[in-house]
């Protein structure tokens, strides 16, 4: 099928609160812009005046789905600076990196720090979730069809490490993984290998990131 692709951009200059947002990146030299698509035309134009403003500037855009690689690939920046709004996005790469990240929200104009306090909620989640997982003997495996999220062979890799440690182990395959449509299955636990933060969604039963995974004890690591 062919696909056309228009992008579509805000309206709204985020340049004025980047501008903000100087006052708490004094102490950084070397910063992680992310931005999301909404902003992606004026990227170009955030790094260069940051630049100017005698910033290391590592620029990429950010999705749900890429956030760690983002994170990653930017793992010597003294901190992030995120462009864009809501908080899905930099939560996840302050949980994935343990470094300062700056919002500058270009609709609110309001420029803040991920707090400590928060990124210790999704942590704590995060080890719920795990800890409810040990006991597990059925684990449903989810594998998303969309475009950039499909890991048949992560799945089946998982599939075959679960299973040689004595528990059972299930593939489900959709285009669309939301909580409603996997209340009917016999499962003890999830394991995602499509978009890492949809275990931050409510589940009727624990639902893991494959890195979370190696924590529960539910197979075997390699010595």
């Amino acid at each position: 099928m062919k696909t056309l692709f228009i992008p579509c951009y805000s309206g709204r200059d985020p340049i004025e609160v980047v501008k903000k947002a100087l006052g708490k990146m004094q102490d950084f030299k070397k910063i992680g812009l992310i931005i999301t698509a909404q902003h992606l035309d004026r990227l170009d134009g955030l790094k260069k005046f940051l630049e100017n403003n005698k910033k290391i500037v590592l620029a990429s855009q950010i999705l749900g789905c890429t956030q760690n690689q983002v994170a990653g690939s930017m793992k010597d920046v003294d901190a992030f600076l995120y462009v864009g709004s809501g908080r899905f996005h930099p939560v996840g790469v302050a949980l994935a990196t343990d470094k300062p990240v700056i919002c500058a929200n270009p609709y609110s104009m309001t420029v803040d720090e991920i707090p400590e306090k928060e990124r210790n909620k999704w942590v704590r989640r995060a080890k719920a979730r795990i800890m409810k997982a040990a006991s597990a003997e059925t684990i449903g495996i989810l594998i998303s069809t969309k475009s950039g999220q499909f890991q048949m062979d992560v799945a089946l890799d998982l599939k075959e490490k679960i299973e040689s440690s004595g528990k059972k182990a299930f593939l489900f395959a959709g285009n669309e993984i939301i909580p409603e449509k996997l209340l009917g299955f016999d499962v003890d636990a999830w394991i995602n290998t499509a978009c890492p933060r949809l275990v931050d969604d409510y589940w009727n039963k624990p639902m893991l990131t494959t890195d979370e995974l190696k924590y529960t004890g539910l197979y075997k690591q390699k010595e």
